[in-house]
């Protein structure tokens, strides 16, 4: 098992509920069902399949060791080589998914955290039987790899192979990478979880209507929503606050992270740090230096939004707890899952009964976990776990509008592996920059059912902007998230080890270049790097999201022109899940990703949306010559006397979405 497969396994966040007769809470919003796994912690069926996938590793061994790289290997050998492989694989995916579950569900509970570890040390012990075989895999001469791919047994391998054999430039000697495997709890791994116990833990007080509230980061995260906007500048003096009192943990794992993967990087023989990032998402550098540059220069279009959304707030500035606050005619009414569900649905079935039918397993077979829980991991994602097995959504539901296009954004990725579920497990996740595309898809699926179906062109700009700010988030934000990961590593080379100071700087001045002058990002902004998770799990990932953000622009534009015709492409594409590589799937829908006027495509398709938004309100302030309403100078400075809900921003979504298989 490769480093990188090793690491999907160990670093994805998960967490469980009971059985199928204790799936709702009392606001009818549902915790999952994970006896399709295992009936729990004491199920001796997770020693046993351990002790099976064991078994199995040594034998796999001893049979193939020293035999895949002969120059005599036969397409026999190989295609059963492969299938023995894949057998421990679905053992070993299993059980250490189903630890991390009860860990992410409460982090709190020294028992689950203890599972976990004893899981994935058991785990890397049996990992370091497989060592060779990726190893081995990569020595196959280039005349006997040509010559074996001619038999069609071996078709379902054959990308899988070739991405080995790319990667074998990188590897290290068996001996070598089976010390690393063996260290790898007491090293990075265990750092990240450290950062996942700090950051899970935090309690942010507050005072709301004259009373104090201790919040987990989601529900802090709900009030940079609120229409008061003390209390958002309250919630981000709090953030900043709190996150100092933990920052020497928080800094001091995320240094580890970076001179860790550094180290390897220099061991391996990588010239720059994100270049494994890019072998493992198997694209060009080029093409993504190419997409960063494109949204680089469009950051203008950001800092045009927030200058027409100042107006319409009526503020002589705006600062970062302000990116978020509703306009005056956005809705704050709760909405329930059921609604949720409903909308959800409705917009598949609009695309594609099979959308809907895929959809709908999810509710009906609980694998959904939605309700608020002490203790449980903040954010929302799907988590696919072998083809054989069925993936798990779980998310935070607030009752917000927000959540709608959350639950939509992660059904999308539970139908994107369900699709994918005929590939074998090697092809079974896509790489990283597509694992967003049906997810994406899916949001702008209701996104614009919602749109058409609103009465007036008030609650149209208020949903307009909404989603023009999830746009920000995706594509110019996370390039932003990606440069400075760039920038701190580069120093950190260049100097050493950097003060968490010097990285809120870094932070700081990137974040700022997004927005121009448009909005102020204050002190209180500078810390907020430090409770990202992406930067410690999986450095590098987030131009993933501009990727499939854009691609998926392009993609809808293409569904609204073509029709039905495009929807059958379009579910043959997510069911390659990772059969190919991304340029090889886009290929056939005729897209160019190393084209920068592919991406510059992307972007224009938003400042449409920007021009829309700026007409909407155009349209908005002449009929408010005629009507005289209240003066706009108070909008966003209501709603003071309480707390009406919870929501997530960006950095809990964007940060804590990352699929199964990028980890």
């Amino acid at each position: 098992m490769s480093s990188e497969q090793r690491l999907s396994i160990q670093a994805l966040p998960f967490w469980a509920n009971g059985g199928k007769e204790d799936n709702m809470t009392e606001n009818n919003v549902p915790s999952w069902d994970l006896s399709d796994l295992y009936n729990g912690p004491d199920d001796g069926r997770i020693e046993a399949d351990l002790q099976r996938a064991e078994d199995l590793a040594i034998t796999f061994k001893a049979s193939y060791r020293g035999r895949i790289k002969a120059g005599d290997l036969s397409a026999d050998l190989l295609c059963q080589a492969m299938a023995d492989y894949r057998a421990i694989l679905e053992l070993l995916y299993k059980a250490d998914s189903y630890a991390d579950l009860l860990f992410a569900a409460d982090t709190s509970k020294p028992e689950n955290g203890a599972l976990m570890q004893k899981v994935s040390e058991r785990v890397s012990q049996i990992s370091t039987h497989l060592i060779f075989i990726d190893l081995e895999l990569g020595q196959i001469s280039d005349s006997l790899w040509e010559k074996l791919q001619k038999d069609g047994r071996l078709a379902e391998y054959r990308h899988t192979i070739e991405q080995e054999r790319l990667q074998h430039k990188y590897a290290l000697s068996e001996a070598e990478e089976t010390v690393l495997e063996e260290t790898a709890n007491c090293r990075g791994r265990a750092f990240a979880r450290l950062f996942t116990e700090t950051v899970s833990r935090l309690k942010f007080p507050i005072t709301i209507g004259g009373e104090t509230k201790e919040l987990n980061q989601s529900e802090l995260s709900a009030l940079f929503y609120k229409p008061d906007r003390e209390l958002r500048r309250q919630a981000a003096q709090v953030q900043s606050q709190v996150l100092q009192e933990h920052i020497h943990p928080l800094h001091f794992a995320y240094s580890t992270i970076i001179l860790e993967k550094l180290t390897m990087n220099r061991l391996r023989g990588f010239t720059y740090p994100e270049e494994s990032r890019h072998l493992a998402n198997e694209l060009p550098a080029a093409a993504i230096e190419t997409m960063v540059n494109v949204v680089v220069q469009n950051y203008a279009s950001v800092a045009r939004f927030y200058r027409l959304k100042k107006k319409l707030l009526g503020l002589d500035e705006l600062f970062h707890y302000d990116r978020y606050a509703p306009l005056p005619q956005k809705s704050q009414a709760e909405v329930s899952f059921a609604q949720a569900k409903q909308t959800v649905l409705e917009a598949f079935g609009e695309f594609s009964p099979l959308f809907r039918e895929k959809a709908e397993t999810f509710f009906s077979q609980g694998w959904i976990d939605a309700a608020m829980r002490s203790g449980k991991r903040g954010g929302a994602f799907c988590a696919g776990i072998t083809p054989s097995l069925h993936p798990y959504i779980l998310m935070n539901f607030t009752a917000t509008p927000r959540d709608v296009e959350t639950l939509a954004h992660e059904l999308g990725h539970g139908i994107h592996d369900i699709l994918a579920s005929k590939q074998n497990i090697f092809n079974y996740h896509p790489v990283l920059p597509l694992a967003e595309t049906a997810s994406t898809f899916c949001e702008l699926l209701v996104f614009h059912k919602l749109l058409k179906e609103l009465p007036d062109a008030a609650s149209k700009l208020a949903l307009a902007s909404e989603h023009l700010e999830s746009l920000f988030a995706t594509v110019f934000r996370q390039v932003a998230m990606y440069r400075f990961e760039q920038r701190v590593f580069r120093q950190r080379s260049e100097q050493g080890e950097l003060t968490h100071e010097q990285m809120s700087d870094i932070w700081q001045d990137s974040l700022q270049e997004m927005f121009g002058d448009s909005v102020t990002m204050g002190e209180d902004h500078r810390i907020t790097w430090s409770y990202i998770p992406h930067f410690i799990h999986t450095p590098f990932y987030v131009y993933a999201y501009a990727f499939g953000e854009l691609l998926v622009l392009a993609l809808y534009a293409r569904y609204r022109q073509e029709g039905a015709p495009f929807i059958e492409k379009y579910i043959e594409f997510l069911s390659s899940g990772g059969a190919l590589t991304p340029q090889e799937m886009l290929a056939k829908l005729n897209i160019d990703i190393t084209k920068a006027e592919f991406w510059q495509g992307g972007c224009d398709l938003i400042q449409e949306e920007i021009k829309e938004a700026e007409a909407l309100a155009a349209a908005l302030n002449e009929n408010a010559a005629d009507d005289s309403p209240v003066s706009p100078s108070g909008w966003g400075e209501g709603d003071n006397d309480g707390w009406d809900g919870y929501g997530e921003d960006e950095d809990d979504i964007m940060a804590a979405r990352p699929d199964w298989d990028e980890e």
